[in-house]
C-alpha cells in the first residue's frame, strides 16, 4: 500500500485513526459484557464508518475494506440479524490490528510484514517477527532486554487546547512585550544619565535625584514582569495537564488479550481517570502500568477452577485507582488474586545465590519485597513469551524513581496485591541542590538527598576495598563524584575535610564526596536532545540563575556508577577474573529442521555463544557426556527422542541438575508448558511468536 504523500493529510490521518481505533477496541471489548448495548453499538458503528469515510477520502483502499467488514458487522447487530459473543468479535479485534498495521505503513512509519493479514492469529498480528527462518544473514541482537523493548515509547505528538487558554497566553505575551520595551527604555534612559554625568552637565545631587526616580520606575516593571513570567509558565504548565485516561484507555485491549492467553478471566476497572498529571508523567508511566498488569495477570488473578476452589468469583478483578492533592497523583494498582509467595521469593533467591539458606530465613516481608525489584528476579519456573524474564518491578521502580516518584507494594495472602505509585503533578521545574566537583558544576534532585555532612579522615574506615563512615548503625559507602562520573580513582583523598552529599535511592543510601556545596535552586529541567535521548548518570541540563549551563545527575544512574567503580577497583590486577570473564559461553542446540537449526545458530553465534548443535535427543544426550554445556536450547518435536524425553533424562542425572533448558517449540498450549515445567524445563518459548531478543535474554538470565 502507498504512503500519503501530503504531509498534512498523514499527519492528520495519523491523529484522527488511532482515535477511531482507539474507541473501536474500546467499544467491542465493552460490548462483550453488554451485548445488548444498542446505543453503544450505534456509537461504535459511527466510528467505524467515519475511519473508513477518512480513508476512502486518501485512496487507502485497504483500510476501506477492512474498516468495512467492521461496520457491517456491526450494521447487523444494529439490526438484530445477529448476536454478539466474544467468539464473533474476535476476529474484527484481530481485524483492527491489522488496520493498525496498514495506518502505519500509509503514514511511513514501518512496512508492512509479509504474513500479515486479518486472518494471523493475536499473537502474530501483534508482534513482529524478528527472525525469518530462511539463508539471509542476521543482525546479532543484545541480550539485554530493556523496557522499550517490552513496551514501546508512547508518546503524545498533538495536544489539544482550549482556546480561551491560548487567548490567555496572547494576552500574557503582549504584556510581556510592553515590559520588555519599558525596561529597554529605562535602560537607554540610565546610559543617557551616565553621559550627562560624565560631560558635567549634571550635579551629583540631580543625578542622585533622577537614579531614585529610574531605580523606583524600573523595580515597579521588574515586578510586573515578574507577574507576567509566573503567569506564561503557570499557563503553558496547564496546557501539558492531561487526563490520566489519555494512558489507561491504551490497557484494556492488551488485558484483554493477555487474559486469554493465560486462560483466565480478568475485568479492568478505572477510577479517577480524569485526574491530570504533567504530559510527560503520563508518557512515562505506560512501562511501569504495563509491567504491573502483566505481573497481576501472570502471578496474581488465578484460573476460574482455582478461583471457584477457595470461594473467589471467576472472574478476577484489577482495579486501577487515581487520586489526586496538591501537588501529587497517587496511582494505585489493585488485584484481587493470590497475593505475593514468599516462599517462591525465597527459594528464588537461594537459586540466584542472593542469599543463603539460613540468611534467607531471617528477610522478613518488607526485606523480601526488596528482593523481588532486583534486576532480573522473577519468581516463575519458567521463562515464557509473557512473563519470568524478570523486567518487571526492577523497571517500575527505576521509572518511578526517574520521575521523581516513590513506589510501593502491599500484599495479602490470597486476597490480592496493591501496587502503590506517587508521582509529581508536574515535572516542569524540580528542586535541586547546587554543587561543585572539580571545577564543574551539578545539581541533584533534592528529594533525593538523605543529608550532607563534613568528614574527618578519622571518621572513615575500610571495608571491601570501599572508603565508609559509620551514621548511627548503619554503614554508608563513600565516593568522589568525579570517580563515579568515571574521571579518576574512585579512592577518596583523606587529607583534610571533605564535603560528603549522602544519596537515598529506595532503600539503598550511599555517598558522594563533593568540593562544593551551593544553595537549593528551582530549575527547569531541559531533557537531552533527540539524538541523544538517554545519557548514562544524566537526567537533563538546566540553566541556572546565574546564566550557568549546568547538567542534572540521576541518582539511580549514580548508584549503578559507584557500584561498577567499586568492581573495577577489586578487579584491577586480577587478571584470571578477566580471563575468566572473556570465555565464551556454550550452548548445546538440539533441533531436527536443518534450516531452523542454521538460523538459531546464527542467532546464538551472532550474541556471542559458542554453538554445539544435535539432530535429535539421542544425538544430544551422546553430545552431552562428551563436554559441559552452560544452557541447552531443544525443540520438543523430534524423532526417535523428543525433547521433553530429553529434558526428564537430563533432570534424572544429578550431573546435569543445574544446567539451564529452554524449549522452542510450535506446541504453545497451557498443557504443553505446564508438562515441560514438571519435567524440569527453565524456559518455554513458542515459535508462533519467535522473538530472538526474547531467546537470547532468557540465556542471558538463565546462565
Amino acid at each position: 500500500m502507498d504512503q500519503i504523500e501530503d504531509l498534512e493529510l498523514r499527519h492528520l490521518f495519523q491523529i484522527e485513526s488511532a482515535e477511531h481505533l482507539q474507541k473501536l477496541d474500546a467499544g467491542l471489548l465493552q460490548l462483550e459484557k453488554t451485548p445488548n448495548d444498542q446505543a453503544l453499538i450505534q456509537e461504535i458503528f459511527r466510528e467505524a464508518h467515519s475511519l473508513k469515510g477518512s480513508a476512502r477520502m486518501l485512496g487507502l483502499i485497504d483500510i476501506q475494506e477492512q474498516a468495512n467488514k467492521v461496520e457491517d458487522m456491526l450494521g447487523e447487530a444494529r439490526s438484530g440479524k445477529i448476536t454478539i459473543s466474544a467468539e464473533l468479535l474476535k476476529p474484527h479485534l484481530m481485524t483492527l490490528d491489522y488496520i493498525r498495521k496498514l495506518v502505519s505503513q500509509a503514514v511511513g512509519e514501518s512496512a508492512l510484514a509479509e504474513n500479515s493479514s486479518p486472518d494471523t492469529p493475536p499473537k502474530e498480528v501483534a508482534r513482529t517477527i524478528e527472525a525469518k527462518i530462511n539463508s539471509e544473514p542476521i543482525e546479532p541482537v543484545s541480550s539485554k532486554t530493556d523496557t522499550h523493548q517490552l513496551a514501546p515509547d508512547f508518546r503524545i505528538d498533538t495536544l489539544r487546547v482550549d482556546a480561551k487558554k491560548l487567548d490567555f497566553l496572547l494576552t500574557q505575551t503582549g504584556e510581556l512585550v510592553v515590559s520588555r520595551s519599558r525596561i529597554s527604555h529605562w535602560r537607554d534612559e540610565f546610559i543617557q544619565l551616565l553621559n550627562e554625568l560624565d560631560a558635567g552637565n549634571l550635579s551629583r545631587n540631580e543625578w542622585v535625584e533622577n537614579a531614585r526616580l529610574m531605580r523606583s520606575k524600573l523595580s515597579e516593571d521588574t515586578n510586573r514582569l515578574n507577574v507576567i513570567t509566573e503567569e506564561i509558565e503557570s499557563g503553558i504548565r496547564n496546557l501539558r495537564l492531561l487526563p490520566i485516561s489519555t494512558l489507561l484507555e491504551q490497557f484494556p485491549r492488551m488485558v484483554h488479550d493477555l487474559a486469554s492467553e493465560e486462560k483466565k478471566l480478568v475485568e479492568l476497572v478505572f477510577e479517577g481517570e480524569a485526574t491530570v498529571a504533567d504530559k510527560r508523567i503520563i508518557e512515562e508511566m505506560k512501562a511501569p502500568l504495563m509491567h504491573m498488569l502483566r505481573n497481576a495477570i501472570d502471578h496474581g488473578i488465578e484460573t476460574p477452577d482455582e478461583r471457584a476452589k477457595v470461594g473467589k468469583p471467576a472472574t478476577g478483578k484489577i482495579l486501577i485507582r487515581v487520586s489526586q492533592d496538591a501537588d501529587h497523583v497517587r496511582i494505585d494498582v489493585i488485584d484481587d488474586g493470590r497475593g505475593l509467595d514468599l516462599e517462591a521469593i525465597r527459594q528464588q533467591a537461594i537459586k540466584r545465590r542472593l542469599f543463603s539458606e539460613s540468611e534467607v530465613s531471617n528477610l522478613d516481608e518488607n526485606q523480601l519485597k526488596m528482593v523481588l525489584m532486583t534486576p532480573g528476579f522473577s519468581t516463575n519456573k519458567m521463562i515464557t513469551d509473557i512473563s519470568g524474564r524478570g523486567v518487571g518491578l526492577d523497571v517500575v521502580r527505576s521509572a518511578v524513581e526517574r520521575m521523581h516518584g516513590s513506589f510501593q507494594m502491599e500484599s495479602e495472602a490470597g486476597r490480592g496485591m496493591t501496587f502503590s505509585l506517587n508521582l509529581p503533578v508536574s515535572l516542569t521545574s524540580t528542586r535541586v541542590m547546587i554543587l561543585r566537583e572539580w571545577g564543574e558544576t551539578y545539581a541533584l534532585p533534592s528529594e533525593s538527598i538523605y543529608f550532607a555532612r563534613t568528614l574527618r579522615p578519622g571518621d572513615l574506615f575500610h571495608r571491601e576495598d570501599r572508603e565508609c563512615f559509620y551514621h548511627g548503625d548503619e554503614i554508608i559507602s563513600v565516593n568522589r563524584l568525579g570517580s563515579a562520573l568515571g574521571r579518576t580513582s574512585g579512592i577518596v583523598d583523606a587529607s583534610g575535610t571533605f564535603i560528603c552529599v549522602v544519596m537515598s535511592v529506595g532503600e539503598i543510601h550511599f555517598g558522594i564526596i563533593v568540593d562544593e556545596l551551593r544553595d537549593e535552586e528551582e530549575i527547569v529541567l531541559k531533557l537531552p536532545p533527540a539524538p541523544i535521548k538517554r545519557m548514562r548518570n544524566l537526567t537533563g541540563v538546566t540553566i541556572l540563575d546565574s546564566g550557568e549551563v549546568c547538567a542534572v545527575l540521576n541518582p539511580s544512574d549514580l548508584l549503578k556508577s559507584v557500584h561498577q567503580t567499586h568492581q573495577n577497583l577489586s578487579l584491577s590486577g586480577n587478571l584470571s577474573s578477566q580471563i575468566k570473564s572473556q570465555k565464551k559461553k556454550s550452548i548445546l542446540l538440539v533441533e531436527d529442521s536443518i534450516v531452523t537449526r542454521m538460523q538459531e545458530k546464527r542467532i546464538l553465534e551472532g550474541a556471542g555463544y559458542e554453538v554445539v548443535t544435535a539432530t535429535d535427543g539421542v544425538n544430544a544426550w551422546g553430545i552431552l557426556a562428551t563436554k559441559p554445556f552452560d544452557a541447552i536450547v531443544s525443540d520438543i518435536m523430534m524423532p526417535n527422542m523428543d525433547g521433553l524425553e530429553l529434558t526428564a533424562k537430563i533432570r534424572a542425572n544429578p550431573k546435569y541438575s543445574d544446567t539451564p533448558i529452554i524449549l522452542v517449540t510450535s506446541l504453545a498450549s497451557e498443557g504443553d508448558r505446564r508438562k515441560g515445567l514438571e519435567l524440569g524445563a527453565d524456559a518455554y518459548i513458542s515459535k508462533s511468536g519467535f522473538d530472538q531478543s526474547i531467546l537470547l535474554d532468557s540465556i542471558a538470565r538463565l546462565t
